[in-house]
């Protein structure tokens, strides 16, 4: 009897994060990040019950004690397999039994973000949501303000970013744009200068190509990365003030990675601003 009520609690959860196409964070650090972070609503907490453990007493002190549900190992089970079983999402094996079901994370608009940020990262192209998980990761630890994406649903992929970004996809300010030209109009009219990393100028470009080493950032700077594939806009590239070229020690013809292409960029204004 007491398994037929635990399937059917758990079985009513499962339909609720269907019908909401609810987020599902996985492990202390994703968790604890989105209960902490103003950008995220998280709207229930499934613990294993184990009041001991140190990482769950962190997630007890963070978050509402009404949104918090204890499961036993047992019914653990059962949520992993109804949930693998129906929906889009699949629970992984290493959440230690700590979970969070979220809405769909808040995006800023272009102009809020200009309003409250100096450095700002412009990434495009990046498909694989694990890469713009260490992207963001690199981005948040080398003090970027914020990061612009063009305008898609991230939804079913936010957990795998927020994983991939050691809980610093929550923590960084994100904004998302769809209108490229209105975009930069915006950032040029709040004083920002524009660096696009690539290693040329299109021929139509009258900005200077340097290497990032002989780039001196300047105080409002938002720099832009493209994929590897279809690389840089061809709009961004017209506007840029500056093309900031990275240098290679060894011949090589292929781009590298945007997340790589990101945290070479941001390391070095934050090391020009340490001085």
């Amino acid at each position: 009897m007491k398994n037929k009520m635990n399937r059917d609690k758990i079985e009513k959860l499962v339909k609720q994060i269907n019908a909401e196409n609810l987020i599902i964070l996985e492990g202390a650090i994703s968790v604890l990040s989105a209960l902490r972070s103003d950008y995220c609503e998280i709207t229930k907490v499934i613990l294993k019950l184990d009041l001991e453990n140190n990482n769950t007493r962190k997630i007890v002190d963070a978050a509402r004690f009404d949104i918090i549900e204890y499961f036993s190992y047992a019914e653990l089970g059962i949520f992993e397999e109804m949930l693998n079983g129906e929906n889009v999402y699949r629970l992984g094996k290493t959440h230690g039994g700590i979970i969070a079901l979220a809405r769909k994370r808040r995006y800023l608009t272009p102009l809020e973000l200009a309003e409250q940020a100096q450095v700002i990262a412009v990434i495009e192209g990046i498909e694989d949501p694990y890469n713009l998980g260490y992207a963001v990761r690199a981005l948040y630890t080398q003090g970027v303000d914020g990061l612009l994406l063009p305008e898609r649903d991230f939804g079913f992929s936010e957990s795998i970013i927020e994983k991939a970004s050691t809980g610093t996809f929550y923590k960084m300010p994100v904004a998302v744009f769809s209108d490229k030209p209105a975009l930069i109009e915006l950032l040029k009219d709040r004083d920002f200068t524009l660096y696009c990393v690539n290693h040329k100028a299109p021929p139509d470009s009258q900005a200077e190509v340097r290497d990032i080493f002989q780039v001196r950032f300047a105080e409002r700077a938002v720099f832009i990365i493209g994929g590897e594939k279809r690389g840089i806009s061809r709009v961004f590239l017209q506007n840029a003030d500056e093309i900031v070229r990275i240098p290679y020690a060894n011949a090589f013809s292929h781009s590298l990675a945007a997340q790589t292409a990101a945290t070479i960029v941001a390391y070095e204004i934050h090391r020009q601003r340490r001085k």
